[in-house]
């Protein structure tokens, strides 16, 4: 007898060759597109009047965008293909690994993230997965942040049956009504302008988590910061 949960699973699994088959036979096209756009301003531009430029700049960036948001897309699909490889991980490491990561796009913040457990910690995880699942959360936690002295404070204990891994921040918060919405897939609160992104890093997130039979959920306020729990299950 099929259980619901294997007929969920065939559904993730049939979203995700979906998914993947989209993001990647549209790259071509895309990069076509992009290519020519700049092709044209490139060897007419100084015979075009600003509104033109204008519009092809639009055309660059809004092909830029989406090729972003299909890389992404990608990344998401592949999470779901290979089976989890559990391995003993460090969670210190893995917190240095995403400093050296972020160090170019937030030169210098790096060192606002804050690492603290109570003893040392092996947690049994995908340790690949479990680097971008702590890449995107504190990712999260520098992009929305408006403060001069940014606070990142990552935590790690554990329970009978779960590792809890918490992400701390001191930014801009979320309203309670947007918790439950911001780990969708594309779910953006605000404009690209204003903090781009694909808005599809909190879904990985979870995806990540659900791998690990786990759970992730948020508390926050706006203006008050935010706090990300993750729990992953000790044995699977």
């Amino acid at each position: 007898m099929i259980s619901d949960e294997d007929v969920k699973a065939d559904k993730q699994q049939d979203m995700d060759e979906l998914t993947y088959i989209i993001s990647h036979d549209l790259q071509e096209p895309l990069r076509m597109i992009s290519s020519y756009v700049q092709l044209l301003n490139k060897r007419y531009g100084d015979k075009l009047d600003e509104n033109a430029r204008d519009y092809i700049k639009y055309a660059v960036d809004g092909s830029n965008r989406l090729k972003q948001m299909m890389d992404d897309l990608l990344i998401y699909s592949r999470i779901g293909k290979p089976e989890i490889k559990l391995e003993d991980v460090d969670p210190s490491q893995v917190v240095d690994k995403v400093k050296s990561l972020l160090k170019a796009r937030y030169p210098g913040k790096e060192d606002k993230i804050e690492f603290a457990a109570e003893r040392n910690f092996i947690l049994k995880a995908d340790k690949d997965l479990l680097i971008k699942l702590m890449y995107h959360l504190v990712d999260n936690s520098l992009k929305f942040n408006h403060s001069d002295n940014p606070e990142i404070k990552i935590k790690v204990d554990e329970d009978e049956s779960y590792w809890n891994v918490s992400v701390s921040d001191n930014g801009v918060g979320i309203a309670k009504d947007y918790h439950g919405k911001i780990f969708g897939i594309f779910q953006k609160l605000h404009n690209h302008t204003e903090y781009p992104g694909s808005g599809i890093g909190l879904a990985i997130c979870e995806k990540i988590v659900n791998k690990h039979n786990g759970s992730i959920r948020l508390d926050s306020e706006p203006e008050k910061g935010s706090t990300f729990h993750v729990s992953i299950k000790k044995e699977r």
